[in-house]
């Protein structure tokens, strides 16, 4: 159930612009408003920085694409 939580907010942060702005600015508040259970809201903070980059991915990665 957790990791259905997680992957449903990562989808919603690559979808969503403005929540990835959001995460970006405050993470902590993205966070308590989502009401995520202790556990499921440490992985989401891990993951954050890395969710709320905009930058495109690097020449090295291109084979991805």
């Amino acid at each position: 159930m957790e990791e259905q939580i997680i992957q449903e907010f990562v989808h919603r942060v690559s979808t969503d612009e403005n929540l990835r702005k959001e995460l970006a600015s405050e993470p902590d508040s993205v966070i308590m408003r989502e009401g995520f259970s202790p556990r499921v809201a440490r992985v989401i903070a891990c993951l954050a920085p890395h969710l709320a980059v905009e930058q495109s991915i690097g020449q090295a990665y291109s084979f991805w694409v």
